[in-house]
């Protein structure tokens, strides 16, 4: 059973939070929870592709409107989860997500993208966002998809973080996406190459917050 974030407490887990990879009947299930993470980092001042306001309706509509690529293995959803003082005996509480995201195209079966890398603000500076990530690189790996991208708002916390993992900025493009008070912001997009000996995270980087796709 996965407990809704809103309904638990702001507090830090207290309990070890676990890694995983969710089937197509886990997914629909924690979409109420997944549309909570998306609340949070926008009130914590993170896009994610949303605005200032946005409703838990909205953000679950998001996730819900990839329940198909998930099914067909197109997507794989990666979430931590945590069982604390709040949630004890409910179930397990949702204080992060990742998604893979392959590429679709005959051309690009070794292409895919990282997206919706969230951490749930009770919930950071644990490791998180490292552990999500290695996840899905691990998973990515183990299905041949050995070049990733991602993209995140230029000059942000991410950022650096991706770059602590071994991430390569590949460009940055000005006045990409809104931020979540109305500004046009740039973006920054970053590649991974799975192969390569010489990409190797970096011991001290800065765990994640959130990243745009």
């Amino acid at each position: 059973m996965i407990v809704q974030n809103r309904a638990v407490s702001t507090s830090r887990p207290s309990a070890p939070v676990a890694i995983a990879e969710l089937d197509p009947d886990q997914y629909v299930t924690a979409i109420p929870a997944l549309g909570g993470l998306i609340v949070d980092a926008v009130r914590g001042g993170a896009s994610v592709n949303f605005l200032a306001g946005v409703t838990e309706q909205e953000a679950a509509e998001w996730w819900t409107a990839r329940i198909a690529d998930v099914s067909s293995g197109t997507i794989s959803a990666f979430v931590a989860t945590s069982v604390d003082d709040a949630t004890a005996g409910q179930g397990q509480r949702i204080v992060g997500s990742t998604l893979l995201i392959r590429s679709r195209n005959q051309n690009s079966p070794h292409r895919a993208e990282i997206g919706k890398v969230i951490v749930h603000r009770s919930a950071r500076r644990l490791g998180l966002g490292r552990a999500l990530m290695a996840a899905a690189e691990a998973r990515a790996r183990n299905d041949g998809r050995w070049l990733l991208l991602l993209d995140t708002h230029s000059g942000g916390v991410a950022e650096g973080f991706y770059r602590s993992l071994g991430w390569q900025e590949l460009g940055t493009v000005p006045n990409h996406a809104y931020s979540v008070d109305g500004r046009l912001v740039p973006t920054t997009f970053f590649w991974k190459d799975l192969r390569s000996p010489d990409v190797h995270p970096k011991p001290n980087g800065a765990d994640s917050t959130n990243v745009r796709e």
